[in-house]
């Protein structure tokens, strides 16, 4: 049966094929083992593959202009070029978020370069280490350069990636501080920022703290997620709290004791310590929005300047 449907799904499969076919003589038929293209098919596959190709070479020729000067560089040993070339080659690579080559091409400019250019290089790795995620590392080298650098401009720097940091940490205090110091230290401070700054991270005030709504939850079932404004959430542990709590009492009313000790021990234990965790994941997404929303004015203002 099945090979009776798969001979009828072929031969349909190739009359429909057949039909899409330009007619040609039956010697050729007989002659070629699968069936040609119409040309006006051929010169448009033609036309394409070629605009594909010219412009795949000409989004990159650039890139291997750079990568042709590298190797020149590198063969007359000219450092101050290689220098220059893998900065370049650096910034391409972080424009599309490739950091795996940036960081490597970064690296290859420290080796490359003195003071003060060296230490722009490091910072240029510290950014990187901030778009990665690695914010201790970071912070501990820019916090060298903030505190030992001579170099006005290179301080200006590391403190506005410091306030940056800071803001990502969701330290807002501290983040406000290294920005301002960093506007301070460019000789570009007005009031007005200050009072820009001020409203832009206004909204940290609105965090929540994770311990105070654990304990509302241990007392009261609900009233964390009250707290961190999950309304959902508050609606279910009320709700399962009110279920075992109402079994639980009823159990004592029937004289059950041993049943309403079993509902204390297992379920109502096992689901309020839930709650209490529920509560804890509230107050971290509660508070992640607000930290992304903040973070995200806060790089849009900064970016102007």
């Amino acid at each position: 049966m099945r090979g009776g449907i798969r001979s009828r799904s072929r031969s349909r499969s190739r009359s429909r094929l057949r039909s899409g076919l330009p007619d040609v003589a039956p010697s050729a038929k007989l002659g070629s083992r699968s069936p040609r293209w119409p040309s006006s098919w051929r010169v448009g596959a033609l036309i394409f593959i070629l605009l594909f190709s010219g412009s795949f070479l000409c989004a990159n020729d650039e890139l291997i202009a750079l990568y042709q000067d590298r190797m020149n560089a590198d063969l007359y040993h000219d450092r101050q070029k290689l220098l220059l070339i893998d900065t370049k080659l650096a910034e391409y690579y972080l424009s599309v978020s490739d950091y795996q080559k940036a960081r490597l091409f970064l690296e290859n400019t420290i080796s490359n370069s003195v003071d003060p250019a060296l230490t722009d290089r490091k910072m240029d790795i510290y950014r990187l280490d901030i778009i990665e995620g690695d914010l201790d590392r970071a912070e501990s080298g820019l916090l060298n350069v903030y505190f030992y650098s001579k170099n006005i401009e290179q301080k200006a720097r590391a403190s506005h990636l410091l306030g940056i940091l800071n803001a990502l940490k969701g330290d807002y205090q501290r983040s406000r501080e290294h920005l301002t110091e960093s506007i301070k230290l460019r000789g570009v401070w007005t009031s007005e920022f200050e009072s820009k700054l001020d409203s832009l991270l206004l909204d940290s005030k609105k965090l929540k703290n994770q311990h105070t709504a654990k304990w509302l939850s241990t007392f009261l079932p609900g009233a964390g997620q009250i707290y961190a404004k999950n309304a959902k959430g508050a609606i279910g542990a009320i709700g399962i709290a009110a279920f075992w709590g109402g079994w639980f009492v009823y159990d004592l009313i029937q004289q059950d004791y041993y049943s309403a000790a079993l509902v204390l021990l297992w379920p109502w234990q096992r689901y309020h310590r839930g709650n209490i965790q529920n509560a804890e994941y509230s107050v971290i997404d509660y508070n992640a929005r607000i930290e992304d929303g903040i973070n995200r004015a806060l790089l849009d203002f900064l970016s102007t300047k």
